[in-house]
C-alpha cells in the first residue's frame, strides 16, 4: 500500500444502515492515486461494490461521497464533492457534484470518504464530530423539508455543523430527488437523492476542527496566487462575479439558443423579464459564496411585491431559469424564483422536473394528454401558477405529480401516442438548458456523457469564446473548432474536455474555474494535485487518469445494459432545424461526429466497447475481464 500524501486526511467510513454498524478505514492510496479521489474514486468503489442488475432504490445499492486531494485547502474554488450511485433515473452511473461548505468540513473532520451501504428500518442521520461518528434517530426529521432539517439539526447541535440533507422529494422516491447543503447547493442531477431516500438516510451532520496540510505550502501558494491572478483577468469574470449564471440567459439569447416550450424554438418573447438585468434590478439582494471561491456567482434574492412576496433564498442558476422558465413558456421573474425555493426546499433537480414538465405541457397541447390526466389543470404554456401546483404534486407524488416524478423517459413510454418524438431525454436524464443545436460540441458531450444529457462531463466552452480559427487548429487540429455552428474538430474537442473534467471532478475543485477561460489546464491543475499531495505527477498522467475514470464510466454503463446506442440525441435535434433567429435552420449533426469520436476514444464502432488494447493501457483489464467486457481491435 503506498504512503499516506499530504492533501488527504488518510481515513474514510463504511457505514451500514441495515445493522447500524460504521468502520473506519485507512484510505488505500494505491487506488487512489489511479483514480485521484472524488469522482473517480467514487465510480470505482461502486463497480468493484455494487452487485450487476441490481434495482437503484434496493439497499444493495451503495451511496459514495467523496472528496478530492484539494478539498479543505486554499485552491481556489476546491469546496467540492461528489456524491454518485447507480442512478434511480437512467440505470447506469449517477453522479453529482456541488459545492457550499460541507465538503470542507467533512476535510476538517478528518475523512476522505462515506461510503454508504444498507437500509435502516427507521430514519436515522449520520452525526460527525471529528473522531466522533454515531448514527441516530431522525425521526422527527422525517417529512420536513431542506430548510427545516437544516434548521432543527443547527438547533439541536451547533450552528457550526454543516448540514446535508434530502426534502419530500427525497423522501418519496422522485427519481430526480436532489441532495441539498447550504440551504441551495444542490448535488441535484441522477437522483441521488431518491437512493438517499431508499436508505431512510435523512441527513448528514458534520463539525470538523482538524486541518488539511500540503506538502510544499510556499509553492502551493503561489501557484494559488497566481491562478487568482488568472481568474480575475478572465474576460468571463466581471459578469459571472456580479449576476452569476443568469448572464448566460443573455448570451443564450443572442445566439438564439434559449430553450423555449420544450425546445420547439430558440427565442422567447418574454426574454426581457427573465434576464439577468431584470434579475439584477429586481430581486438580487447579494452576492455569495462557496468556501475559498473568489468567483461568488451565488446570488441571494428576494421578492417583495406580488403574489409571489417573500419569497427568497439562493437564486436560480441559468439552468433553473431556463427549465422552469423559457422551456416552460413562464416569462414570470418572481414565479421562477418561488419554483426554484420550492425546488431546494423539497429536493429536486430543477433541470429534470423544469424539463418533465415542459415536456407534459407540450403532450397537453398535442392533445396526448387532457385535462381527464391532469386533474383538471390545464397545463398551458407560460401559467406560473401550474408551474407551482405542480412542483407540490411531484414532491409529494400527488395526482399527476406521481407521474412526473419517474422522469420525462418513463412518462413518455406510459402515455405513448408518438410523445417519444418530443420527449427530451439521453439515457434517461432530461438535458440542461442550452440548446445544442447552436452549439454543435455540446451536442456531442450529451450523446456521450456517461450519466445521461450532461452539459458538465465535457463543458467544452472553447467552441463559445470567439477565438480565432488559428486557436481551434492549435488546439484540436481544426480551424472549425472555434465556431459553435461546425461538427468538425468537434470530436477531439469533447474528448479531451471529457477526460479533463473528470480529473477536475476528482481533484474537486468548480469547472469554472477551469473551463471559463481555462485559468487552470492540465499544466496547472497537475502543479496543485503535486504541491497538495507531495507526487511528482506529469500533465499526461492526469489526462490518463481521467481517461481511466471516463472508461470505467463506460464499463459500468455497459455492464448494466446502457449500449452504444443510448449515445445519442432525442430528434428534435437531430432531425428539426431550428425554426427561427440567429440559428435557424440550425441542426446537430450527431451522424458526422460519433464515428469520429469512437475512433479517438478507441471504441468499438458496432459495440460501443473499449478496444483491449485500451484498458489494458488504463489498468482496466480486471474491470472488464469480470464482465466480459472487452473488444479486441478488427472483431
Amino acid at each position: 500500500m503506498i504512503s499516506k500524501p499530504k492533501g488527504y486526511r488518510g481515513t474514510y467510513l463504511v457505514v451500514n444502515l441495515s445493522d447500524e454498524t460504521i468502520i473506519k478505514r485507512e484510505s488505500d492510496f494505491s487506488i487512489i492515486k489511479k483514480f485521484l479521489g472524488g469522482r473517480g474514486w467514487a465510480v470505482n468503489y461502486l463497480f468493484e461494490n455494487i452487485p450487476q442488475g441490481i434495482e437503484p432504490l434496493e439497499q444493495q445499492n451503495i451511496l459514495a461521497i467523496c472528496l478530492g486531494p484539494l478539498t479543505g485547502t486554499l485552491a481556489p474554488s476546491s469546496a467540492r464533492y461528489t456524491i454518485a450511485s447507480k442512478s434511480p433515473l437512467t440505470g447506469g452511473i449517477g453522479y453529482s457534484n456541488a459545492g457550499g461548505h460541507f465538503a470542507p468540513e467533512l476535510a476538517y473532520a478528518g475523512y476522505d470518504a462515506i461510503f454508504i451501504h444498507g437500509k435502516a428500518k427507521n430514519p436515522l442521520y449520520l452525526f460527525i464530530e471529528d473522531d466522533t461518528v454515531e448514527l441516530r434517530n431522525a425521526s422527527h426529521l422525517w417529512g420536513k423539508d431542506t430548510w427545516e432539517t437544516d434548521h432543527k439539526l443547527k438547533e439541536e447541535l451547533s450552528d457550526k455543523f454543516q448540514i446535508l440533507c434530502i426534502g419530500q422529494g427525497g423522501e418519496n422516491l422522485v427519481r430526480y430527488a436532489a441532495i441539498m447543503n447550504n440551504l441551495s447547493r444542490a448535488a441535484a442531477r441522477t437522483g441521488v437523492g431518491a437512493v438517499m431516500g431508499s436508505k431512510k438516510l435523512k441527513a448528514i451532520a458534520v463539525r470538523g476542527t482538524g486541518a488539511v496540510e500540503v506538502a510544499e505550502p510556499t509553492k502551493f501558494m503561489n501557484i494559488v496566487q497566481e491562478t487568482l491572478e488568472k481568474i480575475y483577468d478572465d474576460p468571463a469574470y466581471p459578469s459571472l462575479s456580479y449576476y452569476g449564471t443568469p448572464f448566460l440567459v443573455d448570451l443564450a439569447y443572442i445566439s438564439g439558443g434559449l430553450a423555449t416550450r420544450n425546445n420547439q424554438t430558440g427565442i422567447f418573447e418574454k426574454y426581457e423579464e427573465i434576464s439577468a438585468e431584470t434579475f439584477d434590478e429586481k430581486y438580487k439582494v447579494k452576492s455569495e459564496s462557496c468556501f475559498g471561491c473568489p468567483i461568488h456567482c451565488g446570488k441571494y434574492s428576494k421578492v417583495d411585491s406580488g403574489k409571489y412576496s417573500g419569497t427568497k433564498g439562493g437564486s436560480p442558476e441559468f439552468e433553473t431559469i431556463v427549465c422552469l422558465g423559457s422551456k416552460c413558456g413562464v416569462g414570470n421573474l418572481a414565479a421562477i424564483l418561488k419554483a426554484n425555493e420550492l425546488a431546494n426546499k423539497y429536493g429536486l433537480d430543477t433541470i429534470s422536473l423544469g424539463d418533465t414538465i415542459a415536456f407534459a405541457m407540450e403532450a397537453y397541447e398535442k392533445g396526448i394528454i387532457t385535462s381527464k390526466d391532469t386533474d383538471g389543470l390545464e397545463l398551458k404554456w407560460g401559467d406560473d401558477d401550474v408551474l407551482i401546483q405542480l412542483i407540490e404534486k411531484v414532491a409529494f407524488r400527488k395526482g399527476l405529480g406521481n407521474l412526473l416524478a419517474d422522469g420525462t423517459k418513463r412518462m413518455s413510454e406510459k402515455i405513448g401516442g408518438g410523445s417519444n418524438k418530443f420527449a427530451l431525454e439521453i439515457k434517461g436524464m432530461e438535458p440542461p438548458a442550452y440548446d445544442v443545436r447552436t452549439a454543435k460540441a455540446f451536442g456531442l458531450g450529451w450523446a456521450t456523457a456517461t450519466r445521461g444529457a450532461d452539459h458538465l462531463a465535457a463543458l467544452p466552452n472553447f467552441e463559445l469564446l470567439g477565438y480565432k480559427p488559428q486557436k481551434g487548429i492549435e488546439w484540436f487540429g481544426s480551424e472549425k473548432a472555434v465556431d459553435p455552428f461546425a461538427w468538425e474538430g468537434k470530436p477531439r474537442m469533447v474528448v479531451w474536455h471529457e477526460n479533463f473534467g473528470a480529473i477536475v471532478d476528482s481533484a474537486e475543485m468548480c469547472k469554472y474555474t477551469c473551463f471559463s477561460a481555462y485559468a487552470v489546464k492540465p499544466e496547472d491543475m497537475v502543479l496543485f494535485i503535486n504541491y497538495a499531495t507531495g507526487w511528482n505527477l506529469k500533465p499526461e498522467e492526469i489526462l490518463e487518469m481521467g481517461e481511466r475514470i471516463y472508461n470505467l464510466e463506460r464499463l459500468f454503463n455497459l455492464r448494466e445494459g446502457i449500449k452504444k446506442e443510448a449515445d445519442t440525441l432525442p430528434q428534435r435535434f437531430t432531425k428539426e432545424p431550428l425554426p427561427e433567429g440567429p440559428a435557424k435552420g440550425q441542426y446537430v449533426e450527431l451522424d458526422k461526429m460519433l464515428p469520429e469520436y469512437y475512433k479517438l476514444r478507441k471504441w468499438d464502432l458496432k459495440t460501443g466497447i473499449p478496444y483491449k488494447s485500451l484498458l489494458f493501457e488504463l489498468d482496466l483489464l480486471k474491470h472488464a475481464e469480470k464482465y466480459d467486457l472487452i473488444c479486441k481491435e478488427g472483431d
